[in-house]
């Protein structure tokens, strides 16, 4: 059967945010938001992102330039504002499956050739900045351990509830991570004090989250969760919101702890909880408060072919 449609799902930060850029392991999990390909005569131009993949493709495993490709990622925002998923790196994974499956070269066979051009596409798109996770693990499916050594498939689910709350607002994350770079050229001292905080911890976490030690992901998520907003403070940037402020207040007060995913600034936080009970509590806290739980998938499968007749969702 001939391959019509790809997709790759988004992404969530359980650890390692801005700490995955000076070399730490981060745990990244994907989620059942998918961006969907199709090769159709449209213009690559009308996407950075498109553009870089076409790019890296055109005499690769095109001799000339690659046909088209349009990308549905619709579900990765909510009345026109981005949700914080990874839209760009799901984009730049399903466009990148859909050109390879075009080719005659099936994702199954080619799937660390296309992580490696995909990764080098978004990376340009994105202005050289980001450390690649989001593209693993769109790439790659499930939850992975990602670090500038690479990626590592972990062979089951994160062992811990998981709440996802929107903040209700979009960032950027190229004027965090800009913002972020200021300050270690303006207060090295100050900038390795706050970076030195955030590699101890998500060194701990990729631990924890490797051995399934529940009680202690959720101890040092909350104590992550306050030295990435140390970080924000010294860089005079909002990396942790008053939302996520909020939502860090609740998840403390009902048995769990809450860090932004990503670089924050608005888009997801993650709550986590070693018991079903307090998630259940938290998440009625969360109504109450006017916070929006979105009710998301976690570990799901990674880029794929989709056949003509499957539906948009993940099943």
């Amino acid at each position: 059967m001939s391959v019509s449609r790809t997709s790759a799902p988004g992404k969530l930060f359980l650890s390692g945010e801005y700490a995955v850029l000076e070399g730490a392991a981060a745990v990244v999990t994907t989620v059942d938001a998918r961006a969907f390909a199709t090769i159709e005569n449209v213009s690559t131009r009308v996407s950075p992102v498109l553009r870089a993949v076409a790019d890296m493709v055109s005499g690769d495993i095109f001799t000339d330039r690659p046909p088209g490709v349009h990308v549905n990622s619709d579900v990765f925002s909510a009345n026109g504002i981005k949700l914080g998923f990874g839209s760009s790196a799901a984009v730049c994974a399903a466009a990148c499956g859909m050109l390879f499956e075009h080719a005659g070269l099936p994702i199954n066979d080619n799937r660390d050739r296309i992580l490696e051009i995909a990764s080098k596409a978004h990376f340009a798109a994105q202005g050289s900045r980001g450390s690649g996770a989001d593209v693993a693990a769109g790439v790659l499916g499930g939850t992975i351990l990602f670090s500038a050594k690479g990626a590592r498939p972990m062979a089951n689910e994160p062992g811990i509830c998981v709440k996802v709350v929107w903040t209700g607002r979009a960032s950027s994350t190229v004027e965090l991570l800009d913002r972020v770079r200021d300050l270690e050229r303006s207060d090295r001292p100050g900038y390795r004090r706050r970076m030195d905080d955030l590699l101890d911890l998500a060194g701990a976490l990729e631990e924890a989250y490797s051995q399934g030690e529940i009680n202690r992901i959720v101890e040092l998520t909350g104590e992550y969760s306050r030295a990435m907003k140390r970080l924000g403070q010294e860089a005079g940037t909002p990396i942790v919101t008053q939302e996520h402020q909020r939502v860090m207040t609740i998840a403390a007060e009902t048995g769990g702890a809450a860090k932004p995913s990503g670089a924050g600034g608005g888009d997801c936080a993650v709550a986590v909880f070693a018991q079903q009970r307090d998630a259940d509590l938290f998440e009625g806290r969360c109504a109450k408060d006017g916070l929006q739980i979105l009710n998301l998938r976690l570990h799901v499968e990674g880029l794929r072919a989709e056949p003509p007749t499957s539906s948009v969702t993940d099943n």
